[in-house]
C-alpha cells in the first residue's frame, strides 16, 4: 500500500468518470451555459508525498552487562528500597527514649486514647485513659494487660507479640529480614514488619514521616487480618523516663500481701 492510500482513501476511491460527471445543484445556484469559453488545458500537477517523520519513544529500562536487572532512572531526590530500610533502622535505633499522646482505633471500629512511653530496648507503656483505664505494660520481657475497672489481668511473652519488632535495642531491618514491604503515600513511608520466626503472628505497618522519618504510628494486623490503628502526636525524644513505669506487677499478688 502506498503511503498515498493511506493520507487520501477517498480521492482514490473516485473514479476518473465521477470526477467528470456534472454535479446537481439548488436552482438558485446554477451559472446560465456559457458556450463560448475555450477549452481549459490540462495542467500538469506535481504531488510530493509528506515525508514521516521518526516517532520518538522513551528509552526502555536497559539491563547492566553481565546482570538481568533493570536499570531504572528514578526521580530527583527519591530513594530506594534499601535507603529506606537503613534510614527508618537508624531512627529508631538512635530514639532511645520517647512518650507522648496516642489515639488508637481497634478492629471494631471503637476509639480510645491516652499516654505512651518507650524505653529501648523492649519496654513500653500505653495508659488508656478513654473510654476506661486500661494499662499494657511491657518489661522486656512480658507484656500486661491490666483492666482495673474488669478486674482483669493478663501476661504473654514480649517475643510472641508484634511489639518486639522495633522495640529492639539494635534495629538492623535487613540482616533480619523482616521487612516485608516499603510503600511511599502522600508524604509519609510505610514499612511493613513480619517476624520470620513465626512466633509473632501478623503483622505491623509502621508509619514514618518522609522529611524526618518520625515514627508517626503504626497498624497492627493479627493472624486473622483484624486490624488496629494508632496515631501518635505530642512526642518528646530521649527523655528521662522512671523505670516504675515499665514494672509488670500481677495486682493479684498485691492482694495477696494484703491477707
Amino acid at each position: 500500500m502506498s503511503i498515498l492510500s493511506v493520507l487520501f482513501p477517498l480521492a482514490l476511491s473516485v473514479s476518473p468518470q465521477a470526477l467528470a460527471a456534472p454535479v446537481a445543484v439548488g436552482p438558485a445556484l446554477v451559472a446560465p451555459p456559457v458556450t463560448s469559453a475555450p477549452a481549459a488545458k490540462p495542467v500538469d500537477v506535481k504531488f510530493t508525498p509528506p515525508v514521516a517523520r521518526p516517532v520518538t519513544k522513551p528509552a526502555p529500562a536497559v539491563a547492566q552487562p553481565g546482570t538481568s536487572e533493570l536499570v531504572r532512572i528514578q526521580a530527583p531526590g527519591a530513594m530506594d528500597r534499601n535507603t529506606i530500610i537503613d534510614r527508618v533502622a537508624k531512627a529508631m535505633t538512635d530514639t532511645r527514649t520517647v512518650q507522648g499522646r496516642f489515639t488508637q482505633v481497634d478492629p471494631a471500629g471503637s476509639p480510645s486514647s491516652g499516654a505512651f512511653y518507650i524505653n529501648r530496648p523492649g519496654k513500653v507503656r500505653f495508659e488508656y485513659t478513654s473510654p476506661e483505664p486500661i494499662f499494657i505494660v511491657s518489661d522486656g520481657t512480658t507484656v500486661s494487660i491490666e483492666e482495673p475497672k474488669r478486674q482483669a489481668y493478663d501476661a504473654i511473652p514480649l517475643a510472641s507479640t508484634p511489639l518486639h519488632l522495633f522495640l529492639r535495642s539494635n534495629i538492623d531491618l535487613k540482616k533480619d529480614g523482616s521487612v516485608a514491604d516499603v510503600e511511599t503515600t502522600n508524604g509519609s513511608y510505610f514499612v511493613t514488619l513480619v517476624d520470620k520466626t513465626g512466633e509473632a503472628e501478623g503483622k505491623m505497618v509502621l508509619q514514618f514521616r518522609q522529611t524526618d522519618f518520625e515514627l508517626l504510628g503504626w497498624r497492627q494486623i493479627d493472624g486473622s487480618g483484624a486490624e488496629t490503628r494508632v496515631q501518635l502526636a505530642d512526642m518528646k525524644k530521649n527523655v528521662s523516663l522512671k523505670p516504675s513505669l515499665f514494672v509488670v506487677k500481677d495486682p493479684s499478688d498485691s492482694r495477696d500481701e494484703r491477707r
